[in-house]
């Protein structure tokens, strides 16, 4: 299928910027919620499983965030294939790739040695935290750039036979059949070694992950549609669609976790209704533009899209170091669900807004490249 460039004027590509300035600042806001709580899992009493249920409708934000970035990379590719007036080639990709990467290296390699830096002064060996590099766990989060860094990789060397509709959805339907054997896998199904590799292998695993590939490269290239789409959809039917998005998260969330009596990890995201709350984002949320928000709502969203970098990264290390503070302080103390979850809001607050300001000095410290 060929592709079908726009050419849009500075006023429009400005406004549908903000709209991924605004899923990028929604998507770090509940990213920043899943490690906003300080409290030794003894503390939690029997609340884990409820608050995993509670909050599963914000797990859209990681998949959200892949599918941005495969969308505009897409969109990167596009825009050079028509200012060189030639179809992109493997290798013009490639150079493009290569381009991302060395944007991307920078925050990697800084925010990793920093973190694994804190842990070895923690007392941790260096096999320890070479492991914990490699599962996506030297911090709270450092999963992402594995996966990020695998999509990118693989989307150059798929892209041209993915770029044809069928082929999208033949990816989707590949995917689904995957997250069904990762559900047969946790239901023991296969005996106990594929669960115990499953585990060790950690979130970085690309099966869980590849079908955000597709949903960038569609979403680009039906952007028109969903615009149109969300911009027909009144704000009561959009509340309603969420709505019922966020019931269906819980429920298959609720699934999981009676099945993982012991933790999410790492199928916090192996889930169908994660695939299916990326296109209901974009939907929603693609008719949003500055001038339909106040002002303040308006900075804010910049403010945290702009620093969303620093605060994904700001943010995973503090909560292991709060976490570490709290183990300590409350190992020998349980809450109930009310008190955890005035807890988790208010460190929620907290986090955020540390992780913020972090960024903001970083920046003005000449360190813009791994904050913005």
């Amino acid at each position: 299928m060929k592709e079908k460039p726009v050419v849009e004027l500075p006023s429009q590509a400005s406004e549908r910027l903000f709209f991924l300035d605004f899923l990028k600042a929604i998507s770090i806001i509940s990213v920043v919620s899943f490690h906003a709580i300080f409290l030794p899992r003894s503390a939690l009493n029997a609340s884990e499983g409820i608050l995993e249920t509670l909050f599963a409708p914000l797990r859209f934000c990681v998949p959200v965030f892949l599918t941005i970035s495969i969308f505009l990379f897409e969109k990167q590719i596009a825009k050079s294939s028509t200012e060189t007036l030639t179809e992109t080639s493997t290798q013009s990709n490639k150079a493009l790739l290569k381009k991302r990467f060395n944007r991307l290296i920078t925050p990697i390699l800084f925010w990793f040695a920093v973190a694994a830096g804190l842990k070895i002064i923690n007392g941790n060996s260096i096999l320890e935290v070479i492991v914990s590099i490699f599962q996506g766990e030297i911090f709270t989060g450092a999963y992402y750039f594995l996966v990020i860094l695998q999509l990118l990789w693989n989307f150059v060397l798929v892209r041209d036979w993915l770029i044809k509709e069928n082929n999208i959805f033949t990816t989707i339907i590949a995917q689904g059949v995957v997250l069904l054997f990762v559900y047969a896998v946790i239901s023991d199904f296969f005996v106990d070694e594929v669960l115990k590799v499953v585990v060790f292998l950690e979130r970085p695993l690309i099966i869980y992950w590849f079908v955000y590939i597709a949903l960038g490269v569609y979403i680009y290239q039906n952007f028109d549609w969903i615009e149109r789409v969300s911009h027909s959809l009144s704000k009561t039917n959009k509340a309603l669609i969420l709505c019922i998005t966020a019931a269906t998260m819980m429920a298959e969330y609720r699934i999981l976790t009676l099945l993982l009596a012991d933790s999410l990890r790492p199928f916090d995201y192996a889930a169908f209704s994660c695939i299916l709350s990326v296109p209901i984002m974009f939907i929603c949320f693609a008719s949003v533009n500055e001038k339909s928000l106040p002002l303040p709502i308006v900075k804010l969203t910049k403010l945290l899209s702009k620093y969303s970098l620093g605060i994904f990264c700001i943010n995973g290390i503090l909560a292991q170091i709060f976490l570490s503070i709290g183990t300590k302080l409350f190992s020998q103390i349980s809450f109930n669900l009310t008190q955890i979850l005035l807890i988790k809001v208010i460190s929620w607050i907290a986090l955020l807004g540390l992780s913020l300001m972090f960024s903001i000095l970083l920046k003005r410290l000449g360190l813009k490249k791994v904050v913005c």
